[in-house]
């Protein structure tokens, strides 16, 4: 019973991942990948947990939500960087 919930759970996650990409198959070029480093003012070398914990850091600070430094314009960048940089990661992969 339980590699059964253990072998659904992986099926569900693999499902949900292929529905996340779903549409996103273009790789990014070049020139969007080192805009969106520069974006998150990170270098071209950074892993993407680098990149995953200076995303979570900015998005708190521009958070439309926030009542301090809110700002939506760089909060719309700094996502948009991110989503570059997560499919550059999962394309060299």
């Amino acid at each position: 019973m339980f590699n059964a919930i253990k072998n659904r759970a992986k099926q569900i996650a693999e499902e949900s991942k292929k529905a996340f990409y779903e549409g996103l198959d273009e790789t990014p070029t070049p020139k969007e990948v080192i805009e969106a480093y520069k974006v998150l003012g990170l270098s071209k070398e950074a892993s993407f947990e680098e990149v995953k914990s200076q995303f979570k850091a900015l998005s708190k600070l521009y958070h439309p939500d926030t009542k301090v430094n809110s700002d939506s314009e760089q909060f719309i960048r700094i996502k948009e960087a991110y989503d570059v940089l997560k499919l550059h990661h999962k394309s060299s992969n």
